[in-house]
């Protein structure tokens, strides 16, 4: 069920735009009853607050969202050293189980090695044990995802306008 996944990136222009206002306020909703080993919450991650952000999702075969960052990275760069660095220690991961903001739902999120965390889930479940497969199957995804390298899309607040970013080609080795 995992064939096929991929990681994909998005750039916005201005932390301030709607989506990634979202992004986080979900996010934080996820992760704000977790407490960091320094006692801050996770919702006081040293994230832009201002000017470009770039976020990663993991999508299914069928462009289903599996998971997203938990972060909202500075530069497409950023987000993709991020995900490559991740999937070195993905078999760490700690998964926790949250309840969500209405009755019956549940979501989750992995932490990372050093309890920071790292993906969420994209949306809510019906029922604690979906969301926990549903953890399960994301972790296994993302270990095996590709990650495109053709770049990422930088979207504009309007949502009208998309530009796709390549990443930059190494340049070749000299003797």
């Amino acid at each position: 069920m995992t064939a096929g996944a991929s990681i994909v990136f998005s750039s916005f222009t201005s932390a301030a735009d709607p989506m990634p206002r979202a992004w986080s306020r979900f996010r934080d909703q996820l992760v704000s009853a977790e407490p960091r080993p320094d006692g801050r919450t996770h919702s006081d991650l040293d994230e832009p607050r201002s000017g470009p952000v770039c976020v990663w999702r993991l999508l299914a075969s069928n462009n289903r969202e599996l998971g997203r960052s938990a972060v909202l990275y500075r530069t497409f760069l950023d987000a993709r050293a991020a995900v490559f660095d991740a999937r070195l220690v993905a078999s760490e991961f700690e998964i926790r189980s949250v309840h969500g903001p209405n009755a019956g739902t549940h979501g989750w999120f992995a932490l990372d090695d050093d309890g920071s965390p790292l993906i969420t889930c994209g949306r809510w479940y019906g029922a604690h044990a979906a969301s926990i497969e549903a953890a399960q199957h994301s972790i296994e995804a993302f270990q095996g995802a590709t990650v495109l390298a053709e770049g990422h899309r930088r979207l504009s607040p309007d949502r009208r306008r998309s530009i796709r970013e390549t990443a930059p080609t190494p340049a070749p080795a000299t003797p």
